[in-house]
């Protein structure tokens, strides 16, 4: 009963707000699962980043060709002898209360990002100190030159470096912040926020764009709706129906099975979403049995094949996927075949050989089977009976992505709430850079979720930083590949790129690699 009461309560709401909204321009998206937090630094759910991209500001950010531009900084200053980098903020920078954005709120920010983020790991500790000399400017100096400062204060993907009040900086990145404020073209309304229901935000009047024109995360953050609402819709037909009928504008994904809802359709289409193209993984928890046995996670990639998923996902489209094993994407700078026969074919009685091995006793294997993203839930229904017949004792729990979410951060045994393996997809421009790549950091508790130790990684990882040649750093590339795989951190299901569905009167949107939403502007 209770249920169906905040359910009614959630559908009135959502009426009431429509009601309230209905003389603005309102732009309604669907991402792809619940919103239950908007601080970015907390999580590395894409999700919370497409939203977070709305409220947010950084200070630097990537232009359409991957070149870093200032954004909230007026520009930076390297000294001659690369140590120290002085970077001032730009006028007119405000919060969404109205206070002036400073270099402490900078300086608070980078420090919380710089806590959990890999690439801000590695910044930090090339990093003697960071600090706000006057209100305007804050000043970085390197114990040892380091070429990618900026790029790692530009980074365009989970984490993204945002910034926010220093108070709320303060605040440890392992605990959410509940009421979140940040400095972008929206502000968040959070009397109007109901988790598994809608977030709404409103244009940020005091916001001043940049005056370049806007260029993928780069560039004029034009805010052209009056307000924007994330909905939680976590049917994808319905979802799909809901864009064709005008009651929403933006879907971030739709399956490959549905494209023909938009046959003849004027007042929606799908667009290719190229440089959105991502590698669904399976992680896998090294924490927990059995996976904690190297010969378990050895049995479980030739458990499995990329084919059968991609096929039950993305049917006759092949132009959607690719078969690809490469830890840094295929088609890339640093792609290689080196060390994949294991994950491109499967063989169950080698895999069964391998249990045998190790001694596996039956522990059952925990599949958090997301079912409000089409993809994953596909994908997990081919997992099972793969696993099966490998000869894994395998429990499915139903859940939803924002569960799974938060699930995964848990590293308790699995009856106390952790987790054995979960699907995820990360994106090309995350992927293809062994210094963000969250799978060859090899930094154990440190590590990304599946927690993955090999100090082998770690010292690759540091020499392809300092690497000054590009042929260096594919040799580099190359051995963590080879080690990847044999650690077996996850397995990859081969590379996909997803279709958009949009409302056919919407224009400006900015392709790349996440969806933005500042530019973009209805068309009467």
């Amino acid at each position: 009963m209770l249920r169906h009461t905040v359910r009614a309560l959630a559908a009135a709401l959502l009426l009431s707000v429509a009601t309230q909204a209905s003389s603005e321009e309102v732009l309604r998206l669907r991402l792809n699962g619940d919103v239950n937090t908007l601080d970015p630094i907390a999580t590395t759910n894409f999700t919370i980043r497409n939203a977070a991209y709305l409220m947010y500001d950084t200070l630097f950010a990537l232009d359409e060709n991957y070149t870093v531009q200032p954004q909230m900084a007026e520009g930076a200053s390297v000294s001659d002898d690369g140590l120290t980098y002085t970077i001032t903020l730009r006028d007119g920078l405000k919060f969404h209360d109205g206070s002036d954005v400073t270099a402490q709120d900078a300086v608070a920010s980078i420090k919380r990002w710089g806590s959990v983020d890999g690439l801000g790991r590695i910044l930090f500790g090339k990093m003697e100190t960071i600090e706000a000399t006057d209100d305007n400017t804050l000043v970085l100096t390197l114990n040892e030159p380091w070429g990618l400062v900026l790029d790692a204060l530009g980074k365009i993907s989970s984490n993204v470096p945002v910034i926010m009040p220093a108070e709320m900086a303060a605040k440890p990145a392992s605990e959410p912040i509940e009421v979140p404020m940040g400095s972008g073209p929206y502000r968040l309304l959070p009397d109007e926020w109901v988790p598994g229901s809608i977030v709404v935000l409103e244009k940020f009047e005091d916001y001043v764009p940049r005056d370049e024109p806007a260029s993928m995360a780069a560039g004029g953050k034009v805010a052209h709706f009056d307000r924007v609402e994330l909905q939680y819709i976590p049917d994808t037909a319905t979802a799909i129906n809901a864009l064709i009928a005008g009651e929403i504008d933006w879907i971030e994904e739709v399956p490959a099975d549905m494209l023909m809802f938009f046959d003849g359709v004027e007042t929606a289409k799908t667009i290719a979403a190229r440089q959105s193209g991502n590698s669904m993984q399976l992680v896998v928890n090294h924490l927990n049995p059995p996976f904690d046995n190297p010969k378990v996670r050895q049995a479980l990639q030739w458990a499995i094949e990329q084919t059968p998923f991609l096929q039950a996902a993305y049917g006759d489209a092949t132009d959607r996927y690719l078969e690809c094993a490469a830890v840094f994407f295929c088609d890339t700078p640093y792609a290689s075949d080196i060390n994949t026969d294991g994950v491109l074919q499967r063989d169950p009685d080698k895999a069964k050989a391998l249990l045998e091995e190790a001694g596996y006793d039956g522990t059952p294997v925990l599949l958090m089977h997301v079912t409000d993203i089409s993809t994953h839930d596909i994908y997990y229904s081919v997992l099972k009976p793969m696993l099966e017949e490998a000869g894994f004792n395998v429990e499915v729990q139903p859940a939803d992505w924002a569960t799974v979410a938060t699930r995964r951060a848990s590293k308790e045994p699995v009856a106390d709430g952790g987790w054995n393996l979960f699907f995820t997809g990360w994106g090309f421009v995350d992927q293809s850079n062994p210094m963000t790549n969250v799978y060859v950091s090899g930094d154990c508790g440190d590590a990304w979720f599946g927690w993955a130790c090999s100090e082998e990684l770690q010292k690759l990882r540091q020499e392809f930083a300092n690497a000054p040649t590009d042929e260096e750093r594919r040799k580099l590339a190359a051995r963590m590949q080879e080690v990847t795989h044999d650690l077996v951190s996850y397995v990859p299901v081969g590379q996909a790129f997803p279709s958009i569905g949009i409302a056919s009167d919407l224009k400006g949107y900015i392709d790349g690699p996440v969806p933005f939403f500042w530019n973009v502007h209805r068309v009467n």
